[in-house]
């Protein structure tokens, strides 16, 4: 640990440990804003639309977590968020349909599970190689969910979930099934994935990981086993991604091998290069970017893809990192340093 440390930019610390009132506040309106939006806005439309950007904005901080900080591209992550999604939903359906908070933990450990041999392959490589790698194991991970029909439900996706309720300290607070009850529910997990992600990635471990980021073969000459803290990043990325993954399931009813699709994984990538990587709360505004944008160009053409592939082209020309670059560059000097 002590080596690690070490390795670690203090540059770097100092940024991350300094920087953050502005953050804090924001993050403190959005929160209160996004606690009171089901009590004020009475389309049930618009609320499912918030709440699902939600969970993707979760997937696409986990995403971040594997791009921004430890510079490792994943072309499936969704993957992950199936995979949580599936075993939430089988071991309510057919174990223990009475509790949300524990079928949670039982779809985030089983996504960690599968995670975990499949990163010890992935981080003896590097770069291309381990991005290929994540594509073929989220194809072999999709490939499954479709085609085990008798566990899956297959093409038809995996439907009867049982709608419990949602208790905290033995206290029955309100159904699953309660549309608003759901959202806040999603609100509170999500506060709570943030918050620990934020204290993880500003801790020396954090530091660890971009130091990885920045220089691979310095990190290593300095004593840092790289491929363990790579495999410790992948493990938060595809936990978090588990959750997400969890909390799909509960909000929508149901799960298919669509969730699971190369075409969602390019989606999630685009969330976290719209709203900028390496800053956790850029992906979220990525996140809702990307699902406004399909769902008012859909409604007006079945080629949406082509528009959202235009705008992300440009994005990464001209604002390459994303939202997340627009206060650096509006605070840009005249003698164009910083």
């Amino acid at each position: 640990m002590s080596n690690m440390e070490q390795a670690a930019p203090r540059s770097l610390m100092m940024q991350r440990l300094g920087g953050g009132k502005a953050m804090w506040i924001t993050t403190a309106a959005a929160v209160v804003i996004l606690a009171v939006l089901p009590f004020v806005l009475p389309n049930r439309f618009y609320i499912r639309l918030v709440n699902e950007i939600m969970i993707y904005g979760l997937l696409a901080m986990s995403l971040d977590v594997l791009l921004g900080y430890t510079g490792l591209l994943s072309f499936m992550h969704n993957a992950y968020l199936g995979l949580g999604a599936y075993a939430t939903g089988l071991f309510m359906i057919h174990i223990w349909p009475e509790s949300i908070w524990i079928s949670m933990l039982v779809g985030t450990v089983f996504t960690m599970a599968v995670a975990l041999p499949v990163g010890w392959v992935q981080v003896r490589t590097g770069g291309l190689a381990f991005a290929l790698l994540t594509l073929s194991f989220g194809m072999m991970f999709y490939t499954v969910a479709w085609k085990w029909y008798d566990l899956t439900g297959g093409d038809d996706g995996l439907m009867g979930l049982p709608q419990p309720m949602i208790s905290l300290f033995g206290i029955d607070l309100a159904s699953s099934g309660n549309s608003t009850a759901i959202y806040l529910f999603t609100l509170g997990v999500l506060l709570m994935c943030f918050l620990f992600t934020w204290r993880v990635i500003h801790s020396p471990l954090g530091a660890v990981l971009e130091a990885i980021r920045e220089n691979e073969e310095r990190a290593s000459f300095v004593g840092i086993n790289v491929r363990r803290y790579k495999l410790i990043g992948w493990m938060l990325a595809c936990g978090l991604a588990g959750v997400a993954g969890s909390i799909y399931i509960l909000y929508r009813g149901y799960t298919g091998p669509g969730v699971m699709g190369a075409f969602e994984g390019a989606g999630v990538l685009m969330m976290v290069l719209l709203g900028g990587m390496g800053t956790l709360w850029g992906p979220f505004i990525g996140a809702a970017l990307f699902i406004v944008l399909k769902d008012q160009l859909s409604s007006w053409t079945q080629d949406w893809e082509i528009f959202i592939g235009a705008i992300v082209i440009l994005l990464v020309l001209f604002l390459p990192k994303g939202v997340a670059g627009l206060p650096a560059l509006f605070q840009k000097s005249p003698g164009g340093e910083g």
